[in-house]
């Protein structure tokens, strides 16, 4: 997606009148923009500040709130791991250890290949499916240690 094409994005966006003041499109107009370029760079934040006609403090300010969101360059795939109590007392420390054994990265890093960014998360609320981990919006529950490596081959890991 290009700058303008993000821009047009964010104008159809306010066109659809659902939220009921334009500060309220902020949230939806970044996940445009997560969804489709490899960060939220600064100049996708003063798009979003000049369309909608919030001040650019503010969109920088939800941008660097959320972890669903990255102001900083990303792996095509995000792999989270959910460390909350569930997700942690049924070993989501071993999968996040064996995540970066197989990935070769540590947490808050990126493989080489620019394919994969390795993050912790604190809570994804599927505690009913602990541990749970997601690459980008691909939820994956009750994961298990050996079921890592298929995981990963799905989007084109090409390890072990």
């Amino acid at each position: 997606m290009t700058y303008d094409e993000f821009r047009e994005e964010v104008r159809k966006l306010k066109e659809e009148g659902k939220y009921p003041s334009l500060k309220s499109y902020t949230l939806p107009a970044l996940w445009i923009a997560e969804k489709n370029f490899p960060c939220i760079d600064h100049e996708v934040m003063r798009i979003i500040s000049s369309e909608l006609g919030v001040p650019l403090v503010e969109v920088e300010e939800a941008a660097r709130f959320y972890a669903m969101f990255h102001t900083e360059r990303k792996g095509k795939y995000v792999i989270r791991v959910c460390t909350n109590l569930s997700c942690m007392l049924n070993g989501s420390y071993s999968l996040l250890e064996e995540l970066e054994r197989l990935l070769g990265v540590k947490v808050g890093e990126t493989t080489k290949d620019g394919l994969f960014t390795l993050e912790e998360y604190e809570c994804m609320g599927l505690c009913d499916g602990a541990p749970a981990i997601t690459v980008n919006e691909e939820r994956f529950l009750k994961v298990k240690k050996e079921e890592l490596p298929t995981i990963l081959k799905k989007f084109g890991w090409k390890g072990d």
